[in-house]
């Protein structure tokens, strides 16, 4: 990581992630062009909503601790969680001018805000940071079309097993270790997310620690023990 978020932006530097760009939390300022400006950053605490649907939108919101569940209700008063969140992520750089969603803490909880105004500002001055929110965008329009392939087409296991090797996936582009998963969002949410019953879910973790390729240490840490068999199982080869 940068020490005290400092970015360059020479020709030959290579393009990084988006917490090299925006640091990783423990300063508040992030380099704007040939100065520094000063974010600031919001803790909320489980359930706690960081916004709502049609509120305005000023800020984009960088993930430094935490995971957060963005969702909408339908109309017969059903969930529908579009995806979560993890440090890291970026929250809003579609900049629609109002939230089209609920964003909340699915436990404690750590966001940098920066103003959408900065995010222009950097852009304008930074075009490596550009190409690093290229990237992060293109990542994000993967895992969308790889959600929509799992609600339309795959079985509940495929579902599950998808779900954990794309929290595995995240968690080794960020560097952390690819085994050990966080899951604090409840069996509820995850059903939400993937279009199944609590207790459907419910039995596919346990169909996959028995197999051998988890383990569940409690409802939020689990281990994967076998990369491979979840990779094959995601694929729809059981």
């Amino acid at each position: 990581m940068l020490s005290n978020t400092r970015v360059q932006s020479e020709s030959n530097t290579p393009v990084t992630g988006m917490s090299n760009w925006l640091g990783d939390g423990k300063s508040p300022t992030i380099k704007i062009g040939h100065g520094f400006t000063t974010t600031s950053e919001r803790t909320l605490e489980s359930h706690e909503h960081l916004f709502m649907v049609n509120d305005v939108q000023t800020q984009i919101y960088q993930v430094l601790d935490g995971v957060i569940g963005v969702y909408n209700m339908l109309s017969d008063g059903r969930r529908q969680i579009v995806t979560f969140y993890y440090p890291g992520d970026l929250i809003g750089v579609e900049d629609t001018g109002h939230w089209m969603y609920h964003a909340e803490a699915l436990c404690r909880v750590r966001v940098r805000s920066i103003p959408v105004t900065t995010i222009d500002t950097l852009l304008h001055t930074e075009p490596r940071f550009g190409q690093a929110m290229l990237a992060t965008l293109a990542t994000e329009l993967a895992e969308t079309r790889d959600q929509l392939l799992s609600l339309g087409r795959k079985s509940a296991l495929e579902k599950v097993a998808t779900f954990l090797l794309r929290i595995s996936r995240r968690n080794q582009r960020e560097g952390r270790d690819a085994k050990q998963l966080y899951l604090p969002m409840t069996r509820t949410e995850i059903g939400d997310y993937l279009g199944l019953t609590i207790e459907t879910v419910s039995r596919n973790f346990t169909r996959l620690k028995t197999a051998g390729v988890i383990k569940l240490h409690s409802k939020s840490d689990v281990q994967v023990d076998d990369i491979s068999a979840l990779e094959k199982l995601a694929e729809g080869d059981q």
